[in-house]
């Protein structure tokens, strides 16, 4: 049940965090910056009393992490998102790809409700079928910045027929590059221009959050931020050095947590694209995973930046803050691949952090995903939505008992400029997991079926397919896999919750 109310334990260290924050924070050179029926509603938390205000936070492609090791990993922002928040260990994507990934975020719905199933159907977004659109009715003031769906022409969300967003005002770019100078903005009609400020793009996303998070407190306002920034991604989609993501000269040369190398030497049970070894050295590897890392180092500036903020205007206690990454990434070798995309955890399985005041803090081993985070922006709210939703809320006393994921095939020039030419080539596919254990289907372009396979509750790392014919490993019983194929069935055709009345509930 909801736990809004009990008092969290104040901390000295905090306090200095806080004073250093506000002095390091965002740069100081800154500038201005259709309804259905509610079969999805959002089920309240029990006694809960509606905060005023609401930030999400999206990094791009962030690998998975322990929760116990949050502090090597963001560590500034751990103080508030882990020390005195709560963290997800079992957080997935649905869809590990970026633009389904963000629909998701946004609607609170799984890729075949919303309709953003790849990078190339990103336009099928409906901006009246999000959180921020409901919150804006509601009086609530929405605000989105950085990096948003990778499918859409950013000019198209400027001018005259303008694709909506759902947001009151935004500031949005896509881009493959964060140096400074390097991205380009847009002006209000749309017109491209790159700015001279000499700030990354971890920066811009910083400067525009932290002047609209000022100017809300300043006026009174109940407001809803998204701030998305590009980091750790690459800076393309090649497999060269060049290519690595680039941190600022502040963290350049930061020491990073431990690399551990996770290549399968035995794959031979999977895809003929997963059962070789990688292409690139080990050592190319450890440079990716040092680079990406350092690249959030910067980003964890700028949200402790944030907290700074809301913390010297009195406003933390009246703030929820929810920091997710669109999907995970394989940088360390994992199932002989990098990159996203495939059923396997290091692209499915995210970190996922909240700040959800009244709330005790500790670690959720509670299955949660993407489409819970606007269940939760609504609770904590107190607002209904006005479209149904797959997911539940953060705070909700129910828990998953499956989780299905679901990927479309794209080869588009979009999918492959965001996710790579690998990538594209993989076939569509779906999963459930149920019981601890992995059943995947892979599919022709006519959706028949290519291959399954099969991973026991006890390889949560989904390393041995047991439904692969030249080990002798114990197969599971006939019964047990046509269980799961109709989990896939009715995951795959489903729509709200069961707590909420649907007659074809998600998991």
């Amino acid at each position: 049940m909801n736990a809004r109310g009990w008092s969290l334990p104040a901390a000295g260290l905090l306090a200095a965090l806080v004073l250093a924050t506000a002095a390091t924070g965002v740069p100081s050179n800154a500038g201005p910056p259709a309804q259905v029926p509610h079969v999805g509603a959002v089920e309240p938390a029990a006694e809960a009393t509606a905060l005023r205000n609401a930030i999400v936070l999206v990094v791009d492609d962030m690998g998975d992490f322990a929760c116990a090791d949050a502090a090597e990993f963001l560590p500034r922002s751990s103080a508030w998102l882990s020390e005195r928040g709560t963290c997800y260990e079992r957080a997935t994507t649905a869809t590990p790809v970026c633009c389904p990934a963000r629909a998701q975020i946004q609607t609170g719905q799984l890729p075949h409700n919303n309709g953003v199933r790849s990078q190339a159907s990103a336009r099928a977004f409906h901006g009246r079928d999000t959180v921020q659109f409901d919150l804006s009715r509601a009086g609530i003031r929405t605000y989105g910045t950085g990096k948003n769906l990778s499918g859409v022409d950013v000019a198209d969300y400027y001018g005259p027929g303008a694709i909506e967003t759902g947001f009151d005002d935004f500031d949005f770019w896509s881009s493959f590059a964060s140096a400074p100078g390097s991205f380009s903005l847009y002006d209000d009609r749309g017109r491209p221009y790159r700015p001279t400020d000499g700030l990354t793009s971890t920066e811009t996303t910083g400067r525009f959050l932290a002047q609209r998070l000022d100017a809300h407190l300043a006026a009174g306002d109940r407001f809803f931020l998204y701030g998305a920034f590009f980091a750790p991604h690459k800076q393309g989609t090649g497999m060269g050095t060049a290519d690595l993501p680039e941190p600022s000269p502040a963290h350049a040369e930061d020491p990073v947590p431990p690399f551990e190398w996770l290549a399968e030497p035995d794959a031979k049970d999977k895809m003929a694209r997963f059962a070789y070894p990688p292409r690139q050295p080990r050592s190319y590897y450890e440079e990716l995973w040092a680079a990406r890392i350092r690249s959030m180092y910067d980003v964890d500036d700028q949200v402790a930046a944030l907290f700074g903020r809301l913390e010297q205007a009195g406003a933390l206690q009246e703030t929820a803050v929810i920091f997710v990454s669109d999907n995970g990434y394989a940088d360390r070798g994992q199932s002989n691949w990098e990159g996203k995309s495939t059923p396997y955890p290091s692209s499915t399985d995210i970190p996922m952090l909240a700040y959800l005041p009244g709330e005790q803090p500790g670690v959720s081993t509670a299955p949660v995903g993407l489409i819970d985070v606007a269940p939760t922006v609504y609770d904590v709210l107190g607002v209904e939505p006005e479209h149904v939703v797959d997911g539940r809320s953060l705070l909700s006393a129910q828990r998953r008992e499956d989780e299905f994921f679901e990927f479309a095939k794209d080869d588009s020039d979009i999918a492959i400029g965001e996710s790579g030419v690998a990538a594209s080539r993989l076939p569509s596919w779906a999963m459930v997991k149920h019981d601890g254990a992995a059943y995947v289907e892979f599919y022709r372009p006519d959706r028949s079926l290519l291959r399954r396979e099969y991973y026991a509750g006890d390889d949560p790392e989904m390393t041995r397919n047991l439904l692969y014919r030249g080990d002798h490993h114990p197969s599971p019983a006939p019964e047990i896999l046509r269980d799961l194929q109709d989990r896939i069935r009715r995951y795959a055709a489903c729509a709200g919750t069961a707590e909420t009345g649907s007659l074809r509930p998600c998991p």
